[in-house]
């Protein structure tokens, strides 16, 4: 298998890891869709469906790219997960580099009384608030960390570590939203053979 087929796969595998955790979720706040046949995760997903002769659509808030331009209008928050592939060793170890890229509008940013999730709720998601204020996105990033940190829980891929330079740095990917990147280090064997067990 090779490494890029890997180094995609990882961003799949990442973004499955992270819809486990409600709190993920929670954190994310996204609408539920009109259409009852669309679950959270579709909607996380985005995408379009015909369902009984109806076109149904949904953003998304969560992607395996980089799908941010200047046009971006709606008041959410957004989750993308990127990889590179940083160093190859004696054809054996592959070193990836594992970004994950979390921003909101400047609007959701700051959590209080009235918002979803409350200030409190978060504190009581053991991230740092206090019973009246937060921060999403840094409730965002604790919760994402702690989710990915050290992790070994996916098949396949090696321990998940912080990376030793511009671990998390900020992001800000219009005048409208403000966000953060998260950057991982992950070491891979690849023996030349199936390095994913599929």
């Amino acid at each position: 298998m090779s490494n890029l087929y890997v180094a995609s796969k990882y961003k799949s595998d990442i973004i499955n890891l992270l819809y486990k955790s409600d709190n993920f979720i929670k954190l994310i706040a996204p609408t539920p869709s009109e259409c009852p046949n669309l679950d959270i995760i579709d909607v996380l997903n985005g995408g379009k469906w015909i369902i009984d002769g109806k076109e149904w659509k949904e953003q998304g808030y969560v992607f395996d790219y980089d799908f941010v331009n200047d046009t971006i209008t709606e008041t959410k928050t957004f989750v993308f997960v990127e990889t590179d592939i940083d160093t190859i060793r004696d054809n054996i170890f592959t070193d990836f580099n594992l970004y994950v890229f979390i921003f909101t509008s400047k609007d959701l940013v700051r959590l209080n009384e009235t918002t979803s999730p409350t200030a409190k709720e978060v504190k009581d998601m053991g991230f740092f608030a206090s019973t009246t204020h937060g921060n999403r996105i840094d409730a965002l990033c604790d919760c994402v960390d702690r989710i990915l940190n050290g992790s070994s829980r996916i098949k396949g891929i090696g321990d998940i570590k912080p990376a030793p330079r511009n671990h998390m740095t900020i992001y800000i990917p219009n005048n409208n939203y403000y966000g953060k990147c998260l950057k991982y280090s992950i070491t891979n064997y690849n023996p030349g053979g199936d390095v994913c067990g599929d």
